[in-house]
Formats: C-alpha cells, sequence, structure tokens
C-alpha cells in the first residue's frame, strides 16, 4: 500500500494550528515548515555526496567512473538522490574500498572492529 502525503496541504495544517493556538504573536511573522525531501527527486554535488558517504571527491567520482554509482553532467558532474540511495542499498555489506574489485566484507572483518 503506498500512501500519498500532500506537503503544502501538512503545511498550511501547523502554520493554521499555530494561529490557532496564538503561538505566532501579535506580529506578523514569517513561518517555514521543513518537511522530508524524500518525495522530491534532489541532485547532488560531487561535494555533497562526498559529504554524505564520509569520503573524499574523487572516490565519488571513481564511483561514477567504474559504473557503480550514475551520475549525469549538467555543467557539473551530478548524482540523483534516489541513485545514492539505490546504491547505498545495492552495496550495504560489500567492501567498495577498491571500486574495480567488490568483495563482501568478512565476519572476521567485522569481529576485528567489535
Amino acid at each position: 500500500m503506498e500512501i500519498k502525503i500532500d506537503e503544502k496541504q501538512i503545511a498550511e495544517s501547523i502554520i493554521n494550528e499555530l494561529k490557532r493556538h496564538n503561538l505566532l504573536g501579535e506580529k506578523q511573522q514569517n513561518v517555514t515548515v521543513v518537511y522530508n525531501a524524500e518525495s522530491q527527486d534532489i541532485l547532488y554535488t560531487v561535494s555533497e555526496v562526498a559529504e554524505l558517504i564520509k569520503c573524499n571527491t574523487n572516490y565519488v567520482y571513481q564511483l561514477i567512473k567504474t559504473g557503480l554509482l550514475p551520475g549525469l553532467k549538467l555543467g557539473s558532474m551530478k548524482v540523483r538522490r534516489i541513485a545514492l540511495l539505490e546504491f547505498l542499498e545495492k552495496y550495504q555489506g560489500y567492501d567498495l574500498t577498491d571500486p574495480s574489485n567488490i568483495k563482501p566484507i568478512e565476519q572476521n572483518t567485522i569481529d576485528s572492529l567489535a
């Protein structure tokens, strides 16, 4: 079952509740409602991807070059959020230290980290 959420409607509802309970004060105030952008297709720069997966930009370029992480060039290289999530899901449990030689993480490696 898929649940569709109208973020704009939720944001308006929150603002109306704040007004109803007089939590916005006497003066007119600007209110920003931040919601999960999961439903939107977001583009990340290579630097942003590197920050998100805690590595350097050269490694992200290597992932793109080897075809493990799909990228697209719009001026500079970009990665779709959905592509990054799919990459992380697909390679969970694998050692990607060398993107040209992917292997499952061995149990003794995990045990030595504990």
